[in-house]
């Protein structure tokens, strides 16, 4: 990895099942961040008028690096088709293949997420010690990462969002609610009993996990816990104090990623 950042303007583009993430840096630092909703898929056209409007002092041509990490396939081949139109620009599409010097315990590395792969390389290149990376988003997912980088697994579940909406399909008389940290651990009422049920259930599976895995890898421990994606906000304060909170993980690796990168090229 370069001793130093990207100085030039870099954009980042995180691509998920629900939102794409966009973030400008600039000298090494993250200027603006934005979200654009990933369902309907757009065109090249309408996602480069979009940036246009999220970040109006940077137009697109002044991107020397842009960074895209994507797991929606239909997503990924309209990028595809704009880093064609920008041959001057320096495009990396992240992968479990990509060269980023981390190292894989398991069966095919190739079909590991680039948003997977972005907190894996941002929890090793920014903490100390070995990782367990928490992602809360459509799906949650717990990485074990190492001190000497290395991707030693995943586990992967539904997300509270995934979670509530089916239970919400399947039971007629339950309606949409929003997910808060519940003030009881018993519900008086539906609404609460869900929260308690969704949102609290999620905070303790996470914590169940935590410790199964500190039981059954304490050859990697002290671990750090670092809580991500979109509700991470929601279940950090039912968590342990020393979980960490960084909801800039995933766009920090990415741009991390762009810098390595950038460096094996020079």
């Amino acid at each position: 990895m370069p001793d130093s950042k990207i100085m030039e303007a870099t954009l980042v583009v995180d691509i998920g099942n629900t939102n794409i993430v966009c973030a400008v840096f600039d000298r090494g630092e993250k200027i603006a961040s934005s979200r654009i909703l990933s369902i309907p898929p757009l065109s090249k056209e309408e996602y480069l008028s979009r940036l246009g409007i999220l970040f109006p002092e940077y137009p697109f041509v002044l991107f020397k690096y842009i960074v895209v990490a994507s797991v929606v396939p239909s997503i990924t081949k309209v990028w595809q088709e704009i880093s064609l139109d920008y041959p001057g620009q320096c495009f990396h599409f992240i992968t479990g293949l990509s060269t980023l010097g981390l190292k894989y315990n398991i069966t095919n590395r190739a079909i590991v997420g680039a948003d997977l792969v972005a907190n894996a390389f941002a929890a090793w290149k920014g903490y100390s010690g070995s990782s367990l990376v928490v992602d809360l988003g459509t799906a949650t997912t717990i990485q074990l990462v190492t001190e000497q980088g290395l991707y030693a697994g995943v586990v992967i579940a539904p997300g509270m969002k995934t979670a509530a909406s089916q239970l919400i399909q399947k039971a007629a008389q339950l309606e949409e609610f929003s997910l808060v940290a519940p003030d009881e651990v018993i519900g008086n009422n539906t609404i609460d009993a869900l929260r308690s049920g969704i949102v609290l259930g999620h905070a303790l599976m996470i914590q169940s996990f935590i410790a199964k895995i500190s039981e059954e890898y304490p050859h990697y421990a002290p671990y750090t816990v670092i809580l991500t994606g979109g509700l991470a906000s929601t279940i950090a304060p039912l968590c342990p104090s020393d979980y960490i909170l960084d909801s800039d993980l995933t766009i920090n690796g990415l741009f991390l990623a762009a810098c390595h990168l950038a460096g094996e090229s020079e």
